[in-house]
């Protein structure tokens, strides 16, 4: 197709908050805990009441329905790559976004604030987003507001002249030329967990003149200056340096490997940076040379339901991945009958201990009783219950 469909993406922060001084906590190691809140009004958005047949495994009835179940499988994968011993609240509506017979805005999705020099901040006068600053504090930094703020477009399948609409199903399984919302979800979301820059780029100036951590670990490569370091004629340049702005942080250099183009050398990552800059996409995406398609590039090209890249950049920037799952062998933070049959059949030596690595807490090779009961407990317990 010709047409073009984008995100808006990364949206500027509505509130900013400095100097915040309380005190970390301390928490175990977990998968993070997302919330969604529904803020449609009856009868719209989320609400929607129009009938509707279940489809690609969602088996929501009316528009509304199946709009919350596929946002929340985005909000469930999300949730298996974060560590945060606070809530994570996500605010989440349906309105019009623009949309024309040619281009589409497939929706919008930004922290709701930023915070700067809290308690375990690792740098110091840089903007972190709500969400990441709250799991580094160890407390909820914004305890009367939501942590992300997103909106999807619901004009696109409707009134809008686009020749697309929304896919809701689960399976990654688009009708036609529809845009897959779990696809569209997972993006947003990355952009409000962190995955987006603060930075002007029509000008090159910095929010608020200080840095922001995504900035931190981008340069150009014609210079190797980072942009924390350039003036903003300097960073401007950079920004519209098609090729040549990369991401160099350790994570997403480590795991480079798998895209084929896109990285150079040395495992850095290019970043969006068209000759023309774009509000909402320059530099807060990944460049559209890579491939395969990452879920964080400035276009809807597929259905993606793996946050790909995105993970190691959200944890370059500050985030960890939940603590291992003792025989959860498949990482989906759930350790089934069948996993343990595999545990006991790997402590009966009758199968490999690579069948399920996960059953082998202290690396011995072998699976010890101890192991086989704290398997046990995770099954009844689940993998984030105190103890892991």
């Amino acid at each position: 197709m010709s047409e073009r469909r984008g995100w808006a993406g990364a949206v500027m922060a509505v509130a900013v908050f400095g100097a915040v001084v309380h005190v970390a906590g301390v928490s175990p190691a977990g998968a993070a805990t997302l919330r969604l809140i529904n803020r449609d009004g009856s009868g719209e958005g989320f609400n929607d009441p129009t009938p509707a047949s279940p489809v690609g495994g969602n088996t929501g009835t009316t528009i509304g329905e199946q709009r919350l179940i596929a946002f929340q499988r985005a909000v469930d994968l999300w949730a298996e790559q974060l560590d945060s011993p606070v809530e994570i609240r996500i605010s989440a509506t349906f309105d019009p976004l623009p949309c024309s017979s040619a281009t589409v805005t497939l929706g919008m999705a930004g922290p709701a604030s930023v915070f700067r020099d809290f308690a375990g901040a690792p740098l110091a006068n840089t903007y972190y987003p709500s969400a990441l600053a709250d799991r580094l504090a160890g407390v909820d930094l914004g305890p009367d507001e939501d942590d992300i703020e997103a909106t999807f477009n619901s004009r696109f399948g409707t009134t809008c002249t686009f020749p697309a609409g929304w896919y809701y199903g689960l399976d990654a399984s688009p009708t036609g030329d529809d845009s897959d919302m779990v696809t569209v979800v997972l993006h947003e979301l990355g952009h409000g967990f962190g995955f987006l820059s603060l930075v002007d780029v029509n000008d090159g100036s910095r929010f608020d003149n200080r840095d922001d951590v995504f900035l931190t670990f981008l340069l150009d490569d014609r210079s190797g200056a980072t942009l924390s370091s350039m003036t903003n004629a300097q960073r401007r340049s950079a920004i519209v340096a098609t090729t040549h702005l990369k991401w160099f942080g350790e994570q997403v250099v480590a795991a480079s490997g798998r895209v084929d183009s896109g990285a150079d050398a040395s495992g850095r990552v290019e970043m969006y940076a068209p000759a023309e800059p774009e509000e909402g996409s320059s530099v807060s995406h990944w460049s559209d040379d890579l491939f395969p398609n990452e879920l964080m590039e400035a276009f809807f090209t597929q259905p993606i339901h793996d946050v790909g890249l995105a993970a190691e950049a959200l944890r370059d920037i500050g985030w960890s991945a939940p603590a291992a799952c003792q025989a959860d062998c498949d990482g989906n933070r759930q350790v089934t009958i069948n996993e343990l049959v595999s545990a006991v059949r790997i402590a009966l030596g009758e199968a490999l201990v690579s069948t399920c690595t996960a059953v082998d807490v202290d690396n011995s090779g072998t699976v010890a009783i101890n192991e086989l009961i704290g398997a046990v407990d995770r099954a009844i317990g689940g993998c984030d219950a105190p103890g892991q």
